[in-house]
């Protein structure tokens, strides 16, 4: 190949979005929890469905974008999903007649659509060796299946069940987040990330090694 014909591809370092993908689902988790425990009162439903707007979608939104450009199922994939998944959620709060039932049967249709679409980003980071992201975003897909009959069968200890298991959620992402800026800010893990040694060579493997393969990547090879 002649030198005029070769393609350059640059690459440019971000930080991880994975930690703000984490720190979306802890505040989306938190307040869903609180209206299913009842610390927000029903009064104030439409309320957390406006904070639920601002907060976590935004939050993931930016992690889904930049998820792609760092090549990250969970920061990519799942945070959209994720997004797409408060916002939906979220209308419906905000719009629902006064002592209209939460989550509604549309909730609970949409939350058992967005169980089974997580775990195909968990499996990825499952497969790749990134278990603290995937471990992540199979306690949110559990989250979501127990969401989901809860909108469909309105019952109330399930419901408590749900805001339960909600706070665990957010417990874990707080620690995923946590766990993941600490080793993204130092380039080592200083809480454990579970990485396989697979996974852990994107900390220490060289250059070299790490784009070895990049001509096959989605963007750089002629068709996705």
């Amino acid at each position: 190949m002649e030198a005029q014909d070769q393609a350059v591809v640059t690459l440019t370092p971000i930080a991880t979005p994975l930690p703000l993908t984490f720190v979306g689902l802890l505040v989306a988790s938190t307040i869903l929890s609180a209206v299913e425990l009842g610390w927000i009162p029903k009064a104030q439903v439409h309320e957390a469905g406006w904070v639920l707007l601002a907060v976590p979608i935004p939050l993931q939104l930016v992690a889904s974008i930049f998820g792609f450009r760092g090549r990250s199922a969970t920061a990519a994939t799942g945070s959209a999903t994720l997004a797409a998944a408060w916002l939906g959620t979220a209308l419906d709060m905000i719009t629902a007649p006064p002592g209209a039932p939460t989550p509604s049967n549309a909730v609970g249709m949409l939350s058992l659509a967005v169980c089974a679409a997580l775990v195909i980003p968990a499996l990825s980071d499952a497969r790749g060796g990134s278990l603290l992201p995937a471990a992540t975003l199979g306690v949110a897909s559990v989250r979501f299946l127990l969401t989901g009959i809860t909108g469909l069968t309105h019952d109330a200890g399930l419901k408590h069940v749900t805001g339960v298991f909600g706070c665990v959620v957010a417990a874990v992402a707080l620690y995923a987040a946590l766990a993941l800026e600490l080793e993204g800010a130092t380039q080592t893990p200083v809480l454990p990330t579970f990485r396989t040694a697979r996974s852990a060579g994107a900390l220490t493997a060289p250059l070299d090694r790490q784009v070895d393969e990049l001509e096959h990547e989605a963007g750089v090879r002629q068709g996705l």
